[in-house]
């Protein structure tokens, strides 16, 4: 049997990547060496040794070799943290991002866990927000859609091992018609315009869902817009909308509510201070009135 050093595994990987991460470095070695010996960050540092198997130096090869590629740590693990549960993710779907968890608890915040309400995630992804929304609020009725079939196979994935009741199905929302009428709308949509490419890291533009991510210049709020029109239609009368925005759109994503007749509409900011949410009513009073 061989036993190997969690400290030294730590600093081996920690020194190889350290001219490309800098002090991220050490973050990034810990997630490795947590995942591959099972222990935490304080049995890693007080060098406890694991058992390791006859393939696991090229594992670690792997694994060096594609963070100095700057791959997501996320991807290479195949796994990310939101809302307190572990989802499955790979280059099909978003890395859940902690923003993401705010717009999610205004959510919760919103609707009262006793009272039975229908909610549909637009362009659900890894279906993080579906599956907290579900596991949250079980009275709940989760729908959760995306256009890529993939994305919904982990999202699949990810509600059976949370024990999560999400109904997941493929659909363009550009031409979506729904019989359903719901309580909650929720979307995080691509928001990010290609002229902002150039100020991202390379590990978001070369490995992440391009068509998740970007909208062209010319047309910055093609999603909202769709989303806003469907909401109309789709939402019931006491119905509320949740968006994720650009924080350079939050007040145009705004009008576009308030010229649907939306009522109460609220721009919120992130943990940062930035505009990043975007809220409003069908009608003119909440699901508790």
């Amino acid at each position: 049997m061989v036993y190997t050093s969690t400290l030294s595994l730590f600093r081996q990987i920690r020194d190889e990547i350290k001219p490309i991460y800098g002090h991220e470095a050490d973050m990034l070695a810990m997630f490795i060496v947590e995942d591959v010996s099972g222990f935490n960050s304080t049995d890693i540092l007080v060098d406890n040794k694991f058992q390791t198997g006859p393939n696991f130096r090229y594992t670690i090869s792997k694994y060096i070799l594609q963070l100095k590629r700057q791959e997501p740590i996320q991807y290479i693990l195949g796994k990310a943290y939101f809302y307190e549960n572990m989802y499955e993710v790979n280059e099909s779907t978003l890395i859940p991002r902690p923003e993401t968890e705010e717009l999610v608890k205004l959510v919760l915040d919103y609707s009262p866990e006793s009272l039975p309400i229908k909610v549909l995630d637009i362009g659900t992804g890894s279906g993080c927000i579906a599956i907290t929304i579900a596991l949250n609020l079980p009275n709940a009725m989760v729908d959760g859609l995306d256009i890529s079939m993939s994305a919904l196979t982990v999202a699949i994935r990810n509600a059976e091992k949370l024990g999560a009741e999400v109904n997941f199905f493929k659909a363009d929302i550009f031409d979506f018609k729904s019989t359903k009428k719901y309580d909650v709308i929720i979307s995080n949509p691509p928001y990010v315009r290609e002229s902002e490419k150039k100020l991202m890291s390379a590990n978001v533009v070369e490995y992440e869902p391009v068509k998740a991510l970007f909208v062209p210049d010319s047309d910055p709020l093609k999603f909202y817009k769709c989303i806003a029109e469907f909401a109309k239609e789709s939402l019931s009368a006491k119905g509320a909308i949740f968006l994720e925005v650009n924080e350079a759109f939050a007040n145009d994503v705004a009008k576009l509510l308030e010229a649907g007749d939306f009522h109460r509409i609220e721009i919120l900011k992130d943990i940062n201070g930035k505009d990043r949410f975007v809220y409003g009513l069908k009608g003119d009073k909440v699901l508790q009135e």
